[in-house]
């Protein structure tokens, strides 16, 4: 991976995608041979990680590139677009993942009510898991084949009339699956952070919630093997797929957010005002003879910023005497800029509108809409 172009973030992509091709067939291929229906959701996991990955790689590499005449702001939304793409891998694999396991578990637990004493109870139940294996059945159609195929694999040992146990072997598998996720989460988390990058950041996310769901797959299998009578294992097959869609969620909302350039949260714009706090003087009245120097800024107001990728755009209000001249106000345009790039690395472009106060004028402390 070494040569001309190739930075921190390909790189660190190029071995999370290698890892998941690693770990889609190892968890596939136990899963199968292990009977295990919360490893083959694993596998399903791995999968969309792999093609998330891929994702990333592209629009991180896009995102890099300098601006130009068309894209005078550069090309982060590039990763914002990569960011909304990874969420909704995420979001479908969750999808996937539960229509198997919740078909898996309903398919286990018709032998046991099968076997009850003919009621009230056991028409219930029995509806319920007709119901639902119905709805399941109306949907499969639109879940991708790699999702379903370990569904399929166990539904044809039940129609046998043999429900095979869980493997204990395959709580091995699901342990190393969460070491070497978690490893590869951590190296991507470190990457993402000190680049800022929003597209990273979801890589990182979509890597811990497989660590996280191969845990669950863990418990889940060691707990199938210990009570083999209780479906465990497709059980826990099914909070996996509400853990990832809970993250896909999350970030497909804050994708969605920077795309249609929703302002920063309040704590950053509170944040920026800070940085820029020192550098003010006001004055001790309305006054323009109470005015410190023609240099000094009197106030700073209405500070707005948005996402662009792993860029930021500032703009704000700066109150000053309006006995400053050109050369002054550059000055002071550039004190500004300065400040806030100096501790705020994403920071990419600053825009200060300048706003001379008049005699017997206060400066204004609101974020009012408008620049003045």
């Amino acid at each position: 991976m070494k040569g001309e172009g190739v930075d921190r973030g390909t790189k660190v992509t190029i071995l999370g995608l290698l890892t998941n091709v690693g770990l889609t067939g190892v968890k596939g291929v136990a899963g199968w041979w292990f009977h295990s229906a919360a490893l083959l959701a694993e596998a399903g996991h791995s999968l969309s990680d792999l093609l998330a990955d891929f994702v990333t790689l592209v629009c991180w590499r896009m995102s890099r590139k300098p601006p130009t005449d068309n894209y005078p702001y550069g090309f982060g939304k590039y990763e914002t677009f990569g960011t909304a793409t990874v969420s909704i891998l995420l979001i479908g694999a969750a999808i996937a993942i539960g229509h198997h396991s919740y078909s898996t578990m309903l398919h286990v637990i018709e032998p046991t009510i099968q076997a009850m004493q003919a009621g009230p109870a056991q028409d219930i139940l029995r509806n319920f898991v007709d119901y639902n294996l119905t709805a399941l059945d109306a949907v499969k159609g639109i879940i991708p084949h790699a999702h379903t195929h370990g569904a399929e694999h166990a539904h044809e040992h039940e129609s046998a009339g043999a429900v095979h146990g869980v493997d204990i072997n395959a709580a091995w598998v699901a342990l190393a699956s969460v070491a070497t996720k978690e490893w590869i989460y951590r190296l991507t988390k470190k990457i993402a952070d000190e680049e800022k990058s929003p597209v990273l950041d979801a890589n990182a996310q979509h890597h811990r919630s497989d660590a996280y769901s191969s845990a669950v797959a863990f418990a889940a299998i060691v707990g199938s093997w210990a009570v083999p009578g209780l479906p465990l294992d497709a059980l826990g097959g099914t909070l996996i797929s509400i853990l990832i869609f809970q993250q896909g969620w999350g970030l497909f909302t804050g994708a969605m957010r920077d795309l249609t350039d929703a302002g920063v949260p309040e704590s950053t714009r509170r944040s920026l005002g800070k940085i820029v706090g020192p550098l003010i003087t006001p004055p001790t009245s309305a006054s323009t003879s109470s005015y410190p120097n023609t240099q000094s800024i009197l106030a700073i107001r209405n500070v707005r910023a948005i996402r662009s990728g792993s860029m930021m755009f500032v703009d704000l209000t700066a109150d000053v005497s309006p006995l400053m001249t050109v050369r002054e106000a550059h000055h002071v345009e550039d004190r500004i800029r300065k400040a806030i790039m100096s501790k705020r690395s994403e920071v990419r472009e600053v825009r200060v509108h300048l706003h001379a106060l008049e005699d017997g004028q206060f400066p204004r402390k609101t974020n009012g809409d408008g620049p003045c």
